[in-house]
């Protein structure tokens, strides 16, 4: 698209953005409210693929306290529950500061206030919880103490300049992250806070954390920045008690301690950001990939910020990841493949080796191997499992056999992330494919594979 059509586009886009915001001016909030109710119940309808990722998701949270009734339950009141926040946010956009108090109760000032008078910058963690967008939108909770935010700015230019003036009414300043962080920390040293969302997959430069026991790339901006600005960190959210009414809850504050490390800090964070999605449920957004398996380089002993527990958490009690292995079908060539399954298993603390294949004899000696499947076509030995697939779930498949058949079995566990050497009759199905250099009679073809994951090569 040139430029001009681009102009183009996002001008109507900001168009139709302004018309819908004055058509919301007109209707009462409780309207808004029911209306977004009746959006999400029919989103969650239609939208099958992600009322499936909010189901695993919170099975992911909740599935050793709630049932899978339970689960299924909090599912659709996720769904009706975003879309009238979803409406309500924008309504009260086009609501003054002042009248958005009818509409929220507060909970924990006193805390912000007792901080303020010791003259200690804040940092507030926030969440993608209930209205957020109203924490953009009210006051600062604090008097005397300027806001500010962290932002990323909008692809079309025109809506986001009018999103920033509606958050700038209240004198929240925001900060764009590409611009850096010296003007965040000249703020905070100042005597300012800063919010921040710290609920995000942090992808490849995040610390690796526990969030409801399972690990998750971890931004440790927050931490970071409190570290070295002095600031304390309190726990800043929002949840939804009714039709249009909404509490703003200060929790205790996590304090950076001297003595420990910034990815310390970070794993204590997410255990704060458990207490906040606990409180309540419904309310953060599960629809996000929050758990997503990087595309390429799902195994983390490369990352530069590594993985980190925090204090009350030991690698046994963490949530497995789950790997399938569909072995190469001949013995020599699982003889030569079983070195890199063994650097496979050493690439994630929270790894769990499923092979799927034949020769059982060499396989059930390999300790880094939690389970062994026989292949279906072929008679079970005694060494084998009973060949059940029902007591797990895989987070990724790799395919030592690159066979149509190989990966049609991954497909049919339901894997969603499947790696392998891609060729004409199995490109289709590959979601990170390799191009092959080596013989399978070459222990290289399997390093390859090991390498191309994320694993440290010997």
């Amino acid at each position: 698209m040139g430029k001009r059509q681009k102009k183009l586009s996002h001008g109507l886009a900001y168009l139709v953005y302004r018309l819908a915001e004055t058509a919301l001016t007109i209707p009462p909030m409780w309207f808004c409210y029911r209306t977004g109710q009746l959006i999400g119940l029919i989103c969650y309808c239609a939208l099958k693929r992600y009322r499936n990722l909010a189901e695993h998701n919170i099975s992911i949270a909740f599935a050793n306290t709630k049932s899978t009734h339970e689960i299924k339950q909090l599912v659709r009141e996720h769904f009706i529950t975003v879309g009238a926040n979803f409406v309500c946010s924008a309504k009260l956009t086009t609501v003054s500061p002042k009248k958005i108090n009818n509409y929220i109760e507060y909970e924990g000032l006193e805390l912000l206030q007792e901080n303020a008078e010791k003259g200690v910058p804040i940092i507030y963690l926030a969440c993608h919880m209930g209205a957020w967008e109203i924490l953009a939108q009210i006051n600062s909770p604090v008097a005397n103490v300027r806001q500010s935010t962290l932002y990323q700015a909008l692809s079309n230019p025109y809506i986001d300049a009018h999103v920033l003036r509606k958050r700038q009414r209240t004198g929240i300043k925001a900060f764009d992250r590409k611009d850096g962080f010296n003007a965040p920390m000249a703020h905070l040293r100042g005597g300012g806070s800063l919010g921040i969302l710290v609920d995000q997959n942090a992808g490849y430069r995040g610390v690796w954390c526990p969030l409801f026991g399972k690990l998750a790339s971890t931004s440790n901006l927050a931490p970071l920045l409190a570290a070295r600005s002095g600031a304390t960190m309190f726990p800043y959210f929002i949840i939804t008690l009714g039709p249009s009414k909404w509490k703003v809850i200060v929790s205790e504050p996590l304090e950076v301690s001297p003595d420990e490390g910034i990815a310390m800090t970070t794993a204590k964070m997410n255990l704060e950001v458990e207490k906040m999605i606990t409180r309540s449920p419904k309310d953060w957004f599960w629809l996000h990939n929050r758990w997503k398996t990087p595309k390429t380089r799902f195994l983390i002993e490369k990352y530069r910020r590594g993985f980190c527990l925090p204090p009350n958490i030991t690698i046994d009690e963490l949530q497995p990841f789950n790997i399938l292995i569909i072995a190469p079908r001949s013995e020599d060539h699982c003889k030569i493949s079983v070195q890199t399954v063994r650097l496979i298993a050493g690439g994630r603390p929270d790894a769990k080796i499923t092979v799927l294949g034949n020769h059982p004899e060499i396989w059930g000696n390999i300790t880094e191997i939690e389970k062994f499947i026989e292949r279906p076509d072929h008679a079970k030995a005694p060494h084998a499992d009973d060949g059940s697939f029902s007591d797990r779930t895989f987070d990724v498949a790799i395919l030592f056999d690159n066979s149509k058949s190989a990966v049609r079995e991954a497909k049919r566990q339901g894997v969603p992330h499947i790696v392998g050497y891609g060729n004409n009759e199995n490109d289709q199905f590959i979601d990170h494919k390799i191009i092959q250099e080596n013989s399978p009679d070459e222990s290289a073809y399997y390093n390859k594979i090991a390498e191309s994951i994320g694993s440290i090569m010997p």
